[in-house]
């Protein structure tokens, strides 16, 4: 098992409710590796009217040398991955307006490549409407196989929220890993030969790499009307 190491982050097309850029994660504050809100006010924003239709990201980003050439797997270690907001679609009298919030796990080397993802939320409407679809909770995320990699290749792994909207908006009141302090950044992957067992005591899902239990995202909907 080799450990990958946290690289950096970025914040892409995401602003704070001031309109400044939402500026990348830097350590760990309050049990959370990632982006988190200080007050009543979401941590960071993308809205279609200031930042275009191109999605925003928020991105971890991890690193590996492949030992060698093979098949192999990327091993999440436990640590909590969540998040906490709401998408918000704004309808006009034509057309639909949609707005979305993924997080996807994406393994990139340039011989192999593996990913995950999952919608945490979505909300459509058309006509002169707003919907708002909330998420927050944790996620589960399995085993990546990655195949066919190429000993001395740098395997970079993004792990990102992405929120995407034609018309409205996506407010991330916080997002990112439960951590304990910085050390625990470069613990949250493994890399492993595909179909291997672990090192002795060393468990994706033992306590000790755990510090919160995951938890379903809420489905509710709400419906206002948009006024003008």
């Amino acid at each position: 098992m080799t450990l990958l190491r946290f690289a950096s982050s970025e914040a892409a097309r995401f602003r704070t409710p001031g309109g400044g850029a939402c500026s990348p994660f830097d350590r760990v504050r309050e049990y959370l590796a990632g982006w988190q809100s200080s007050n009543d006010d979401p941590a960071c924003v993308h809205d279609s009217l200031e930042d275009g239709q191109l999605p925003g990201t928020l991105d971890l980003r991890f690193r590996v040398d492949i030992p060698r050439d093979g098949d192999y797997q990327l091993v999440p270690a436990g640590f909590a991955l969540g998040a906490l907001g709401v998408v918000v679609s704004r309808g006009a009298f034509y057309g639909e307006a949609v707005a979305s919030a993924t997080v996807e796990v994406e393994a990139r080397a340039p011989s192999c490549a593996g990913s995950w993802s999952m919608e945490l939320a979505a909300a459509r409407v058309t006509g002169p409407w707003s919907r708002a679809a909330p998420f927050s909770g944790w996620l589960h995320v399995g085993e990546i196989p990655i195949k066919s990699c190429r000993a001395g290749e740098t395997l970079e792994v993004h792990v990102r929220l992405v929120g995407a909207t034609n018309r409205g908006s996506v407010l991330v009141d916080w997002f990112g890993f439960s951590a304990a302090s910085d050390e625990d950044l470069n613990a949250m992957f493994g890399l492993r030969p595909l179909g291997a067992e672990g090192p002795k005591g060393w468990r994706p899902e033992s306590p000790e790499h755990r510090s919160r239990a995951a938890a379903p995202f809420p489905a509710a909907l709400s419906l206002t009307r948009q006024d003008g």
